[in-house]
């Protein structure tokens, strides 16, 4: 009897630290779930903020530079693939807005900041690729602010071009600035060592 009451008084001890163990468990998966929540609004609150700053104005009072967009995209590049890239003039480019040349060859690409429910379809694709032809680079990219249509996606396979949506974009340009801030505390510690000897 004195086992009985044992193997009970255990069995509900056991049932009563892996009940409060697994609400504990759900509660850190909770959580987790929120903070990728609150990180994908934050990535789609950016982007939001990237188009409305760099799309095309409607007001034609408002100078606009066109260039601006190409501008913060060829840096974004540049920080996540490194290399040097060239922001093309706005005429006679014959479709390339970027040229990135990179360890393994050269990269050309066109952007279009369009709004989220305004997909790119194949047309940018098309043009990238003839260019990749005609220069011999060794590939290219398209970027949006949007997203790409299948029709779009379907064009691009196999042809070395890399299609970048604006979530994408974002996650680039954050990680280009993290990669960027290593390097400027790499560069700060290098500094105290040497001024420290």
């Amino acid at each position: 009897m004195a086992i009985f009451i044992t193997v009970v008084l255990l069995s509900g001890l056991f049932l009563f630290y892996y009940n409060r163990l697994k609400k504990e468990n759900e509660k850190l998966k909770n959580r987790s779930i929120d903070h990728f929540k609150v990180k994908d609004e934050m990535k789609l609150s950016l982007l939001l903020g990237l188009y409305h700053r760099y799309k095309k104005e409607e007001d034609p009072e408002k100078e606009e530079n066109p260039l601006q967009f190409e501008r913060f995209v060829a840096k974004v590049m540049e920080r996540y693939y490194s290399g040097e890239t060239y922001v093309t003039r706005g005429s006679g480019d014959y479709g390339v807005d970027i040229e990135h040349s990179r360890e393994d060859g050269l990269y050309l690409g066109q952007v279009k900041c369009y709004a989220p429910n305004h997909p790119v379809n194949y047309e940018p694709i098309a043009i990238i690729h003839s260019q990749m032809v005609k220069q011999g680079a060794a590939g290219g990219f398209v970027v949006t602010t949007s997203q790409f249509t299948s029709n779009a996606i379907g064009y691009a396979e196999n042809l070395d071009i890399q299609l970048i949506d604006g979530i994408t974009l974002v996650n680039m340009w954050i990680s280009g600035a993290e990669k960027q801030y290593k390097h400027y505390l790499e560069l700060v510690n290098d500094e105290q060592k040497d001024q420290s000897v």
